[in-house]
């Protein structure tokens, strides 16, 4: 189940693609563009992952203060199954607590017209099929990060989330605006992790932290050997 990364990593995502969400509200998928974008595949008769990931996702946005949703990024949850409509949406969202009135802008609960299902789930890499033994949808649990162009930026497997990895993760997705701004924190964070695909989480960038140690460590003995000959001339001269 899990998704061919190299293959779908950088890929932009058909922004004319029509959806409705919770409300009955169309909109097309570019309108969730501009922002790095979290995108949660679900589908909303689920009883088991499927609530756990967007209730835990909540649960994780709630405690990321440097980042606020709306403001500098977007989450979209999109069912992928045929069956659901804007009402299903509606009550999986009940069902899961619903938003605080300050994410309602920033986070949407939608579904898409059946005939954009295969397309919309092949352009990510998100496979899934009906068992009948569990009488549920298998799929991978996975949340896909998105540039604010439309692009896949990253993937983050698993129903446990850290908020620390959510911001990397969105920094990673905003690169392009971070790195042509004045956020130095972020840049430097951004250039300090980079992300573990076998372990599924950002680990500090060991090669470069220890790179860049050298080459400190290089400038100070330089600096300390033009010193001291400095030093030694000047006594010759007095």
């Amino acid at each position: 189940m899990r998704i061919d990364e190299p293959q779908f990593l950088g890929s932009r995502l058909n922004g004319a693609v029509e959806l409705v969400d919770s409300d009955g509200r169309a909109f097309s998928l570019a309108q969730m563009f501009g922002k790095p974008l979290i995108l949660l595949l679900s589908y909303y008769g689920c009883d088991g992952t499927c609530p756990t990931m967007n209730g835990e996702l909540a649960k994780v946005l709630g405690k990321i203060d440097r980042f606020r949703l709306g403001r500098d990024y977007r989450v979209l949850t999109v069912s992928f199954d045929r069956r659901d409509s804007p009402g299903t949406a509606a009550e999986f969202l009940r069902k899961t607590g619903g938003l605080p009135a300050a994410w309602r802008d920033g986070w949407r609960h939608a579904i898409l017209a059946e005939k954009d299902i295969p397309s919309f789930v092949g352009s990510i890499g998100f496979r899934f099929f009906w068992s009948d033994g569990a009488k549920a949808f298998l799929h991978p649990n996975v949340l896909v990060f998105v540039t604010p162009e439309g692009r896949v930026a990253r993937y983050i497997y698993g129903t446990r989330m850290d908020a620390r990895t959510i911001e990397l993760a969105l920094t990673d997705a905003d690169w392009e605006r971070i790195s042509n701004s004045t956020a130095v924190f972020d840049m430097l964070t951004g250039a300090c992790f980079s992300y573990n695909y076998e372990e599924g989480r950002y680990q500090l960038n060991y090669s470069l932290v220890a790179g860049v140690g050298s080459l400190l460590l290089g400038l100070s003995v330089m600096g300390l050997g033009v010193w001291g000959y400095r030093r030694k001339i000047g006594r010759l001269h007095e």
